[in-house]
């Protein structure tokens, strides 16, 4: 990681690293990343050494996100009636940032939100699914967040159409 790379945080987006630097830490020397989240006004910083645990990855590509959509069918559990067990499911899946269950997450709520509607808990995960994956397009095809966000919407709508 250097400074321009860009990065995902899960559940917070994309981004790009603007400050690398040494610290002390209760008498240790950490190294810590700082970056710019892309739709936001935020700023994280985190220790380098910490990345691997918190998920963070490269910004993947507009191929790999729109493939891994297309490719996802909905799973079993988005029938269950337990809505709470259904949003843990869910979570844990968007804790790890990846592209596949980013994509996973996305095409389950949004195959839910057709069959019965979502939960005021899972419609704001679905936000934020959304939010972090056009965060990340707008770094990739370099547009704003508006044009990020209809690309994202119009490969969910085509790949839960085939559904």
């Amino acid at each position: 990681m250097k400074i321009g790379s860009k990065i995902v945080y899960p559940m917070h987006g994309a981004g790009i690293v603007v400050e690398i630097e040494h610290e002390d830490f209760f008498g240790k020397r950490i190294e810590y990343c700082t970056m710019k989240v892309v739709q936001k006004e935020m700023t994280l910083k985190f220790p380098l050494d910490r990345s691997e645990n918190l998920h963070i990855r490269d910004v993947s590509s507009i191929k790999i996100i729109f493939d891994e959509i297309r490719e996802q069918v909905p799973e079993e559990y988005i029938h269950s009636s337990n809505w709470n067990k259904r949003y843990q499911t869910t979570l844990e899946k968007m804790k790890t940032g990846s592209p596949s269950d980013m994509a996973t997450v996305l095409v389950n709520l949004k195959s839910l939100d057709t069959i019965k509607g979502l939960s005021s808990g899972e419609r704001q995960l679905f936000h934020n699914a959304m939010d972090i994956l056009t965060s990340e397009l707008m770094l990739i095809e370099d547009c704003d967040y508006k044009g990020a966000y209809g690309l994202l919407e119009k490969c969910l709508e085509d790949s839960i159409c085939e559904i």
